[in-house]
């Protein structure tokens, strides 16, 4: 499961907002900590989802957006492409990782 705790919850927060925003919804289980990563499609689904979530947050920090009492995300970006890289690694998906990183 992914790693969001103690002060890292903020960054499961900005998951989940970007999730919604993003209509992410099949990977809202994996990001609340109910559900694994099973499977290589969901890997890839996931590493994608983060550097689509990445390019939001920028977007919002140009336009000036508040996103959960922030402007700029780039601290809880770097947080959770930490937790994210680090979980697909662990359960043996950073090939995944990497290929959809290379993809950008």
């Amino acid at each position: 499961m992914l790693d969001f705790t103690g002060k890292d919850q903020k960054a499961q927060q900005v998951c989940l907002h970007y999730a919604n925003q993003l209509e992410a919804h099949d990977l809202i289980g994996i990001i609340r900590n109910t559900a694994s990563v099973t499977s290589k499609e969901q890997a890839i689904a996931l590493s994608r989802f983060f550097w689509r979530m990445l390019e939001a947050a920028a977007e919002d920090r140009d336009k000036g957006v508040e996103v959960l009492g922030e402007v700029d995300l780039q601290y809880w970006m770097e947080r959770s492409m930490n937790i994210i890289s680090g979980y697909l690694d662990r359960i043996g998906y950073g090939d995944e990782w990497e290929q959809v990183s290379d993809e950008v």
